[in-house]
């Protein structure tokens, strides 16, 4: 499965949209492993993301967002 990764960082302001601070594009055995995958990448010290969106480029109507909340990662709807 090929999957796209975004990286975000926080927006500057409120009402600013975040910046995109990387991608990753790959292939993947599913979306759970491409998920678990772009999370920890998200976590690491050089990226600290504060939002993800994970698309397939295989089926363009999966679309995942995660955004950093206090607990950890919470799922949204892209």
């Amino acid at each position: 499965m090929r999957i796209r990764i975004n990286f975000f960082a926080k927006p500057s302001e409120p009402e600013a949209e975040p910046s995109l601070i990387s991608y990753l594009t790959g292939e993947f055995m599913n979306l759970e492993e491409a998920r678990s995958i772009a999370l920890a990448d998200a976590d690491k010290p050089t990226i600290m993301a504060s939002s993800v969106i994970i698309e397939s480029l295989d089926d363009l109507s999966l679309s995942e967002r995660w955004t950093r909340d206090v607990g950890g990662w919470k799922s949204i709807d892209a």
